[in-house]
């Protein structure tokens, strides 16, 4: 499953979000049923956007539910400048497609 995650920051918070991110991502890439994590800021903007590659639907439903999901939101509600967008796309299992998309992903 892919999982695509928009967040347009206040200029205010853009360091305090950065900081905040790092640790999300590593921490999310550690996950075991993480398969990866990628993030793009877009040019001249302070807008990010995050891909995770789940293995399912759950194991991601799962994630938004552990202590550091939670603990990121709670820390970037107030550097946002408007709500984050969530987009979601399931993903043939162990395709030769999906591997050659996420390996598209990182060489970006």
């Amino acid at each position: 499953m892919l999982v695509q995650r928009q967040m347009s920051v206040t200029e205010n918070g853009l360091e305090e979000f950065q900081k905040t991110l790092k640790t999300y991502a590593d921490t999310t890439a550690n996950q075991n049923d993480n398969l990866h994590v990628s993030i793009q800021k877009l040019p001249e903007k302070s807008c990010y956007i995050i891909y995770e590659f789940w293995q399912d639907r759950i194991s991601w439903m799962s994630y938004l539910q552990s202590d550091a999901s939670k603990m990121f939101q709670r820390c970037i509600i107030d550097m946002l400048e408007d709500p984050e967008i969530v987009s979601t796309m399931l993903m043939p299992g162990k395709s030769v497609w999906a591997t050659s998309f996420i390996s598209l992903l990182v060489s970006s």
